[in-house]
C-alpha cells in the first residue's frame, strides 16, 4: 500500500487548518504559518506525505512546541453536538 502523497502546500493548509488554528493562539497560529510557508518557498508542489511533513516541521524546524500528548489530543467530542446543528436530535 502506498501512502497518499499531496502537494506540500496542501499539506501546510491542511495542517494550519486542522491542528495550528484549533490548538495555538492566533499570535502563534500566524507565526508559525508564515515559518512553515516561508521554509516551502518554492517547492510549493513537492508531493509529500502528511506523515513526513507533520515528523519534518515538529522535529526537524521545531514548528510545533507543544507536547505530543497536548499535540495528539483530539480537539473535537463526536458524541457532544452543538445545539444549533441542524441534524441534532432532540429528546422529549
Amino acid at each position: 500500500m502506498t501512502k497518499k502523497r499531496a502537494k506540500v502546500l496542501h499539506v501546510l493548509n491542511w495542517f494550519h487548518g486542522n491542528v495550528c488554528i484549533k490548538k495555538c493562539s492566533p499570535e502563534i497560529d500566524r507565526e508559525h504559518y508564515q515559518k512553515m510557508r516561508k521554509l516551502i518557498e518554492g517547492h510549493e508542489d513537492y508531493p509529500i506525505t502528511y506523515k513526513l511533513f507533520i515528523k519534518t516541521m515538529r522535529e526537524k524546524h521545531k514548528i510545533c512546541d507543544l507536547p505530543e500528548k497536548e499535540f495528539r489530543k483530539s480537539t473535537k467530542n463526536f458524541w457532544e453536538h452543538p445545539s444549533s446543528c441542524s441534524w441534532h436530535v432532540i429528546s422529549k
